[in-house]
C-alpha cells in the first residue's frame, strides 16, 4: 500500500527531524524538495533515499572531516582560500567550503568562465576548464574574423585540408587567397613543412600569404614574398598593429572597406571569445621559457592531457602532462643524473670511510654511487670482487672470509 504524503512527512520526523519537506510526497521513486534544517541547503532527492537514512550531503561531509582519524582533518573556509590563493591565484570562489569532495562553484579572473569543481582538485592544480581548452589564437582569429565581416561567413574557410592536401589555416576561395598566422616559436622548427605548403599553393594558383609573430628583429623574412614578420607577439600587443595587418591584408585581396571603431571593437571581442586562454603556440612559448632544453612533438590539447616531448640534452622521449611541466618538471632521465651526482661521494671520501668502516679492505675500482658496484680487494687474502658500496660501509667482507682468513692465520 502506498503511503500518503502526510505518512511520509512522519515516518522522515523520526528518521531525520533534521530535514524539512518542502515538496508533496507521491511516491517512493519520485523526486521530493526538501532541505536541511541546520545549513539551510536545498535538494531533491529520491523519496526513498531519505528513508534509507540519507541526509544533507553538506551536513554529512563536514561530519565525515571530522571522523576520519585525523587522515585529512576539516579545512576551514579561510584554511582553503589561502592554499588556493598559493596554487591557483586566478580562480575566485562563490559560497563556502565544505569539504574537499563538494563541488565548489568557481569563477576564473582570465576568461571569467564559471564551473563548478571539486576542492580537492582544484588543490592538485586542475584549473580553469575553458583555458585548458584548444583552439585557434587570437591573431588567427582576428584576421579570420575581420575577413568574415567584410565578405560574409560563407565566404571564409577555417582550418581547410581538401584543397592542397595540407591544413591551410584562412582559405579564401573566391580570391584565391590562403593565410597562415603563425608563433616564430613554434614555426622555426617546421620551415621546411611551410615551404612544402607555400609550393603546393602556388600549384594551385593560390597567393599565399605567411605571418610570424615573435620574429628576431634582427632576422630578414623566411620568405621573399608575401611574408610579414612582426618582433611583437600579436595576440597581446597593442590592437593597432594587428588592425594595420588586417589593413594591409584587404588590400593585398583588393577589399575596398575600412572599418568604423564599433566594428573593429566587434571583432575584437569575437576575436577573444572564439580563441583561448593557452594556445598551442602559447604552450610552446611557455616551455622555451621554462625548459629551453625540451622540444615540444605533440599537439597540446589541455593542461591535463598528455602531449609529446623530447629532451634535446639527452634525446629521451615521454608523454609529459602540461600543467606539471609548466609547474616544472623537467626530463626524468637528467633529473634522476642530477640527483644521482649529489648523492656520489667523491672517491677519496668514500675510500676513507671504507677504511673506518672496514680495514682490510681496500678499494681498486672507481666509486660511482652507493648503490652500485665497487671493485674490492682484500688486505688479508688478496680476493677481489666487486660488492656493493653500501655493503663494504656495512663492514660486509667477502664470501667465505672467515674461513679463508683463519686458514691463513693457522699457516702462518
Amino acid at each position: 500500500m502506498a503511503r500518503t504524503h502526510e505518512e511520509f512527512v512522519k515516518i522522515m520526523s523520526e528518521i531525520n527531524p533534521n530535514i524539512e519537506i518542502l515538496g508533496m510526497y507521491t511516491k517512493a521513486h519520485d523526486r521530493i524538495a526538501v532541505k536541511c534544517k541546520k545549513c539551510g541547503y536545498e535538494w531533491n532527492p529520491k523519496a526513498y533515499t531519505l528513508t534509507q537514512g540519507r541526509s544533507c550531503r553538506f551536513c554529512s561531509a563536514k561530519k565525515g572531516a571530522k571522523n576520519n582519524k585525523g587522515k585529512t582533518g576539516l579545512k576551514t573556509h579561510e584554511q582553503f582560500i589561502a592554499e588556493m590563493s598559493v596554487v591557483q591565484p586566478t580562480i575566485e570562489f562563490v559560497g563556502e567550503y565544505v569539504s574537499g569532495h563538494t563541488n565548489m562553484h568557481c569563477v576564473c579572473k582570465v576568461c571569467g568562465h564559471n564551473w563548478q569543481a571539486k576542492p580537492y582538485s582544484l588543490l592538485q592544480k586542475h584549473g580553469c576548464p575553458r583555458c585548458a581548452k584548444s583552439g585557434t589564437s587570437f591573431m588567427e582569429q582576428f584576421i579570420k574574423t575581420s575577413f568574415e565581416f567584410a565578405l560574409g561567413k560563407d565566404k571564409v574557410l577555417s582550418r581547410n585540408k581538401s584543397v592542397i592536401g595540407m591544413e591551410l589555416d584562412i582559405y579564401i576561395p573566391s580570391l584565391n587567397i590562403a593565410i597562415e598566422p603563425g608563433n616564430w616559436y613554434l614555426h622555426r622548427r617546421s620551415l621546411e613543412r611551410d615551404k612544402i605548403k607555400r609550393e603546393k599553393c602556388i600549384s594551385k594558383g593560390i597567393r599565399l600569404i605567411t605571418i610570424y609573430d615573435n620574429y628576431p628583429i634582427s632576422q630578414s623574412a623566411p620568405f621573399e614574398d608575401d611574408c610579414f614578420v612582426f618582433d611583437d607577439d600579436l595576440n597581446k600587443a597593442d590592437r593597432c598593429i594587428i588592425i594595420d595587418l588586417v589593413k594591409k591584408l584587404f588590400e593585398i585581396a583588393n577589399i575596398q572597406l575600412d572599418f568604423v571603431e564599433k566594428q573593429w571593437d566587434e571583432v575584437e571581442r569575437l576575436a577573444y571569445e572564439n580563441s583561448k586562454a593557452k594556445t598551442h603556440i602559447d604552450f610552446v612559448k611557455s616551455m622555451y621559457e621554462l625548459h629551453p632544453t625540451i622540444e615540444v612533438l605533440g599537439k597540446y590539447v589541455n593542461a591535463n592531457k598528455r602531449i609529446h616531448v623530447k629532451c634535446n640534452t639527452c634525446g629521451f622521449e615521454w608523454d609529459g602532462v602540461p600543467a606539471s611541466m609548466l609547474a616544472g618538471d623537467g626530463c626524468r632521465k637528467c633529473g634522476t643524473k642530477l640527483a644521482h651526482k649529489k648523492f656520489v661521494k667523491e672517491q677519496e671520501i668514500f675510500e676513507e670511510q671504507v677504511r673506518k668502516a672496514n680495514p682490510d679492505i681496500e678499494i681498486i675500482g672507481e666509486y660511482t654511487g652507493r648503490h652500485n658496484p665497487v671493485k674490492a680487494k682484500c688486505r688479508i687474502c688478496g680476493y677481489t670482487w666487486n660488492p656493493r658500496a653500501s655493503s663494504l660501509l656495512r663492514g660486509s667482507n667477502h664470501k667465505g672470509w672467515k674461513t679463508i682468513h683463519k686458514n691463513n692465520t693457522a699457516k702462518t
